[in-house]
């Protein structure tokens, strides 16, 4: 079994037509029309689950929502779906999918015959993760560099300066500078897929 897991190999169902746990074959797409009901508790549970994913990096509740959505669906949905099935407003499913369309964890999709636009997820975890790190953490640490070499700057221009606030100045320059260093290193760890 562990050859199996470090080989990449699925392991073959059993008799009964069951796999083991974490050997799951990948699942054919959904047939039939596009599910418009309210969500059911086992479907509210794993919404709830990137709800609380995305509420560790401040976003809005409603990009965990969309997404995990998106993610239980298994297929492409329209925009109105997400207003209706997660009961959230036409104005946060809107800036809800044009971050995470920013984020690279979705992408627009074409459905034959259906003039709508629809989404669907990039279900790697990873790309969510290593979007937001290039979307969000890199631009501020950039701006968060910009600000503290300023203040080191007028520290330099003052007559008097208040030695622990001068010390704490450049050790948050300091930090921020490896941070800045380390952030491409996280973004390669997170990019290695499993």
């Amino acid at each position: 079994m562990r050859l199996a897991l470090l080989s990449g190999r699925r392991k073959a169902p059993a008799a009964n037509g069951r796999v083991a746990a974490g050997h799951l074959p990948a699942p054919k797409p959904p047939e039939g029309p596009i599910v418009t009901r309210p969500l059911n508790a086992s479907e509210r549970e794993l919404v709830e689950w990137f709800v609380d994913f995305t509420a560790l990096m401040s976003l809005p509740a409603s990009v965990g929502q969309i997404y995990g959505l998106l993610y239980l669906s298994g297929r492409p949905l329209p925009f109105d779906n997400f207003v209706e099935r997660l009961g959230i407003s036409k104005g946060s499913a809107s800036q809800g999918l044009k971050f995470l369309r920013g984020l690279g964890a979705v992408r627009i999709a074409s459905v034959t015959g259906d003039r709508r636009e629809f989404y669907e997820a990039e279900i790697s975890p990873t790309r969510l993760v290593a979007g937001f790190l290039r979307e969000k953490v890199q631009p501020r640490l950039r701006d968060s560099d910009e600000r503290l070499a300023r203040l080191k700057k007028a520290l330099g221009d003052m007559d008097m300066v208040d030695p622990l606030f001068a010390e704490r100045v450049h050790r948050l320059h300091v930090w921020n500078q490896r941070a800045r260093q380390f952030l491409p290193v996280v973004s390669g760890l997170v990019k290695i897929r499993t």
